[in-house]
């Protein structure tokens, strides 16, 4: 992980009731982000790392690689040979994981303009390009530079939702993937199908899911682990799926 002019970020402070606020810097110049303010979090070089990866124990970027390597290696294929979209790349950390076991080609998204300022800032050259936006709705032109490096593989490295990645963001993304083309995200235990969890059933996520490895794709793992530690100190779990496309399916169902 490396990220220059860090700066001094001091003790990092959490609101005490809920993920509300991050407290930051010096002791006499204290500064108060919301928690889900990633542009300004991003615009702190090395604050991201600090607050999710050292103070909460974010892991799922090296979980999801991990086990999309696995895939890899069942299915016969090389990680050098694989066209990487890297879906809420936010500020390259995913990236960086995938060009060190030896990923060649990748293309960051994400809908936040910080994120890609700070990915060419913190780890510039991870990205092959780099595009903002929603792609449920990106008019095709927008998305030419994705389509034209006609990619192999999905990654979504850390987004667990329909806050990051809704279903129809990822419709759009796997309709761009061949037959066999391999994905893996993963998604909080509420949006899985079968979930009784009211918000988790009007996010969509339940019968995309459903619909997903029952039409469209091969599920080759499922993982249950622990995506972070909350800031009261519990566990925040997710399950990954790790999968394959049958055949472009998801393509035809846009199209009728």
């Amino acid at each position: 992980m490396s990220v220059s002019g860090t700066g001094n970020l001091g003790d990092i402070a959490f609101s005490p009731e809920g993920e509300e606020w991050i407290e930051f810097g010096p002791a006499d110049a204290r500064r108060r982000v919301a928690f889900h303010d990633y542009a300004s979090i991003y615009a702190v070089p090395g604050l991201y790392e600090r607050v999710f990866y050292r103070e909460l124990a974010m892991s799922s970027s090296h979980r999801v690689v991990g086990w999309f390597l696995g895939a890899l290696s069942r299915v016969g294929r090389q990680p050098a040979d694989e066209r990487v979209v890297d879906l809420g790349a936010g500020n390259g950390l995913g990236g960086e994981e995938l060009r060190r076991v030896g990923v060649r080609r990748i293309v960051g998204v994400d809908l936040e303009p910080e994120a890609r300022r700070a990915a060419h800032r913190d780890r510039p050259g991870v990205y092959d390009d780099y595009l903002v936006g929603d792609l449920a709705s990106m008019p095709a032109v927008e998305l030419a530079t994705v389509t034209a490096m006609q990619p192999t593989t999905v990654l979504a490295l850390s987004a667990l939702g329909p806050g990051h990645a809704p279903p129809p963001v990822l419709d759009r993304v796997f309709a761009l993937l061949p037959r066999a083309g391999l994905f893996a995200f993963a998604v909080k235990p509420t949006l899985l199908p079968g979930s009784e969890d009211p918000a988790g059933q009007a996010s969509g996520y339940p019968a995309f899911l459903n619909d997903l490895f029952t039409r469209r794709a091969d599920e080759l793992a499922r993982h249950s682990y622990v995506h972070r530690r909350r800031t009261d100190g519990t566990d925040d779990p997710a399950v990954a799926f790790v999968g394959r496309m049958r055949e472009n399916q998801v393509a035809t169902q846009q199209q009728s």
